[in-house]
């Protein structure tokens, strides 16, 4: 806890540089110089109508996601790469404001253009102990700066077991194993799944697409109607 207070008051006392090419930023607050924030790799909102499973690499990568929407910024590549990991595995607290600021900022592009609203979000959960030891789940926090912009609720949806190896060391069919009984819904919050229109399920990243494929099927095995999903970044092997 100590550390991390630290690394927040100097992380607001010393300038920032460029989480890219590490030169000073030209505003104060900014995480990217302004010559970086033009460079950024992104996907085009206005192209792929608010839903990325209608490009067909993502449908051939990602055939069994049962939702009704998909939206991210990016392909998980540098420097949205480097920024998750440093958000995530160090704590790093630039990092992690930027990525928030810029989801949030998918998420007005999202409203302006007229796409459907959730009317509820909610977020992959972590084992217990890993967000003890994290000290914050990423995945939630990003479901509220979606909701701080649309003013829409956040609620704990899920329940995930502790699972018996991380899914960042697995493979494709290891995590298929893995992640077989890992979601419930949460009983008292069944209100939630079957009133709600549409619900908006968070992470940060899909990899293979298979924790998000067995947390749609708990929530619909809840009576979810319809899901979006969202995430800051998509990898490349989710569309091999």
């Amino acid at each position: 806890m100590i550390t991390r207070l630290i690394t927040q008051g100097l992380h607001w006392l010393l300038p920032n540089r460029c989480l890219w090419c590490t030169l000073p930023v030209h505003q104060p607050k900014q995480q990217l110089c302004d010559a970086c924030c033009h460079a950024l790799p992104t996907f085009d909102i206005a192209f792929y109508q608010g839903n990325l499973l209608w490009l067909p690499a993502v449908q051939r990568g990602l055939p069994k996601l049962k939702a009704e929407r998909l939206v991210s910024l990016s392909w998980y590549q540098q420097p949205w790469k480097l920024a998750i990991s440093q958000w995530k595995f160090k704590q790093d607290l630039a990092a992690g404001q930027w990525l928030l600021t810029s989801f949030a900022e998918l998420a007005h592009s999202y409203q302006a253009a007229g796409f459907p609203l959730p009317d509820v979000l909610t977020y992959i959960p972590m084992p217990k102990q890993r967000q003890r030891q994290r000290g914050f789940n990423q995945a939630e926090l990003l479901a509220t700066a979606l909701a701080d912009v649309w003013q829409r609720p956040v609620v704990a949806l899920l329940d995930r077991q502790q699972l018996d190896k991380q899914q960042l060391k697995l493979d494709r069919t290891e995590r298929l194993r893995n992640l077989q009984q890992a979601f419930q819904v949460l009983q008292p919050q069944q209100q939630w799944i079957q009133q709600a229109e549409s619900i908006a399920l968070v992470d940060d990243v899909i990899t293979t697409g298979s924790t998000m494929r067995f947390a749609c099927k708990a929530l619909q095995q809840a009576g979810a109607h319809s899901i979006q999903l969202w995430t800051l970044a998509i990898t490349e092997s989710a569309v091999d």
